[in-house]
């Protein structure tokens, strides 16, 4: 390859990486070295077809970075289009589940009907001439507003996944949740899906901190488990004065804590959850509060991402600890009183 082509190279991938995007060569003659490079040595990764990155800085990112810089090359292949439902969410900053990621969701105006390959599913919709529906600019990406991308991807998704849009929805707008309802409201009638998003709306609380969390209790309404106190503040037994937080928190009616840990390799490896943390930084920081939970007399109930999106296996534990359902002599009366922690810690 001639060093010409090299520098070129050299300067796409830069160039496109500067903007968190995949590279989309527009000469031929590049188009055919990132091909070679990706079939012979190895270094450049093609996600799609015209649409590449070196495999090194593609590999670095977490899938949702990923997702972004795909869009991102695609936004400059096609400045026309607007990102809609799961896509836009992700782009306002969601995060949204892996599954709805990808393929990617453009909006398609020219009628109701809705296609879809193997990289994008265009959706037949028509927006109104309303502020609330005008696309905007975000991350280099033009995608439907707030309120339109919260109401498509609650009317397209399962309650279940629908429920880490509603809980990140709720959290970025709590001034304007009220506005949101209604909007969404007024498209009975007009969508479809709308009713499901209301009732997936119904059920938010804004607190959830990954997407794991929201799914795991959307689970549990689904299931009919008593739904513990989410983000709960528990006394730091080594350091007086200080607190540390676990995601869920039940006091069954004999008294019982049961507390409920949503772990995994997301938690680990996802930038966006991570916090500029290290893998191993994230892992001690874990092991530390792991320990410091076991200075009290509670039963510890940790599951993945992974288990709480396949259900069977969060059941099981949920059953397994003891974690009440409605209507059951260990469901408390009324709220749920927080626990005496004082009393708990092991002398």
């Amino acid at each position: 390859m001639s060093e010409k082509v090299e520098r070129e190279l050299r300067e796409l991938f830069a160039e496109a990486e500067g903007r968190s995007a995949c590279a989309t060569p527009t000469e031929k003659r590049l188009q055919v070295a990132c091909l070679r490079r990706a079939g012979e040595t190895g270094t450049v990764f093609s996600p799609a077809r015209g649409i590449f990155a070196r495999r090194s800085w593609w590999e670095a990112l977490g899938f949702s970075e990923q997702t972004l810089a795909l869009m991102c090359a695609i936004q400059r292949r096609h400045p026309d289009w607007v990102f809609c439902g799961p896509s836009a969410a992700l782009a306002l900053g969601c995060d949204v589940p892996y599954a709805w990621q990808r393929p990617l969701h453009v909006l398609h105006e020219s009628g109701n009907s809705s296609a879809r390959t193997a990289l994008v599913v265009h959706h037949g919709t028509m927006l109104d001439d309303d502020a609330r529906e005008r696309p905007i600019w975000r991350r280099g990406l033009h995608v439907t507003p707030f309120f339109r991308t919260i109401l498509d991807s609650l009317r397209w998704m399962g309650f279940r996944e629908g429920m880490v849009v509603a809980d990140w929805a709720l959290g970025v707008c709590r001034q304007g949740w009220q506005e949101l309802v209604g909007y969404i409201r007024g498209h009975v009638g007009s969508l479809r899906g709308v009713r499901g998003a209301l009732a997936t709306l119904a059920h938010a609380t804004g607190l959830a901190e990954s997407g794991g969390e929201s799914i795991a209790r959307a689970v549990m309404v689904d299931q009919g488990y008593v739904l513990p106190v989410q983000q709960v503040e528990v006394p730091d037994p080594l350091h007086p004065g200080r607190t540390f937080r676990v995601d869920f928190v039940w006091v069954r009616a004999d008294g019982r804590v049961i507390v409920g840990e949503c772990d995994g390799l997301r938690k680990l490896l996802d930038p966006g959850m991570t916090g500029g943390r290290s893998p191993q930084q994230v892992l001690l920081d874990q092991r530390r509060r792991e320990g410091l939970i076991t200075a009290y007399d509670v039963s510890v109930l940790r599951f993945t991402y992974e288990e709480a999106a396949g259900v069977i296996e969060l059941v099981r534990k949920l059953d397994l600890y003891g974690v009440p359902r409605l209507g059951s002599p260990l469901a408390p009366a009324g709220p749920m009183p927080p626990p005496d922690w004082g009393a708990l810690l092991r002398r």
